[in-house]
């Protein structure tokens, strides 16, 4: 009698632990967010570092993104599979004694499938963590001034693919059964830290 109270118990405390779905037919999301510090923002870091080190001194730097597309298709109330596409770009100018001497613009566009856990699922609200894996193709293009500060029509451009790959430890959903916004912890091409909205159809 013990054994089937315990066993009981336990079936009980598992079907209320486990993931709910809020509505069977929203199995489709989109979300668009915007993100600080990617990955491929210490890779401009990187970059610079080298840039400063043949004597040229860098300022006037615009970094945009990362801004994230993704979609998932809910497989099961618990996982979600789908794709995250990330841009990112950087301006900045370079100087050597004090006149300008290039202006650097480096894109970035990343894709990368997915995989969400909603370790909970409700009408208004949600956790969730996501890994994704993918690639960046980079496109360095660096145009030249002459001794004047103006641009000469002389580039350096230079085409590249990376590995690279998104990890949020910790999501959380807010908002109507179709849509909500939502912010990210955790590290890759979105950023450490991110928000934005999603809408479930």
């Amino acid at each position: 009698m013990k054994f089937k109270s315990l066993l009981a118990a336990f079936a009980i405390s598992t079907l209320l632990c486990f993931p709910v779905q809020a509505d069977d037919d929203t199995r489709h999301e989109i979300g668009i967010s915007y993100g600080v510090e990617p990955n491929t923002f210490w890779l401009d870091m990187y970059t610079d570092l080298i840039q400063m080190e043949f004597g040229e001194s860098l300022d006037g730097e615009k970094y945009v993104g990362p801004i994230g597309l993704e979609y998932y298709y809910h497989t099961s109330p618990l996982i979600g599979v789908g794709a995250v596409a990330v841009f990112a770009s950087n301006h900045q100018n370079g100087f050597r004694n004090n006149v300008q001497s290039s202006h650097t613009t480096r894109t970035y566009f990343s894709f990368m499938p997915s995989v969400k856990f909603n370790w909970l699922r409700k009408h208004n609200w949600g956790l969730y963590s996501k890994v994704a894996a993918g690639g960046t193709y980079i496109r360095f293009n660096k145009e030249d001034c002459d001794d004047n500060g103006k641009k000469t029509g002389e580039n350096d451009i230079v085409n590249d693919l990376m590995f690279n790959f998104q990890a949020t430890l910790i999501g959380i959903e807010a908002g109507g059964d179709h849509v909500r916004g939502f912010v990210e912890l955790g590290v890759g091409e979105q950023g450490v830290a991110l928000a934005g909205v999603r809408c479930k159809f």
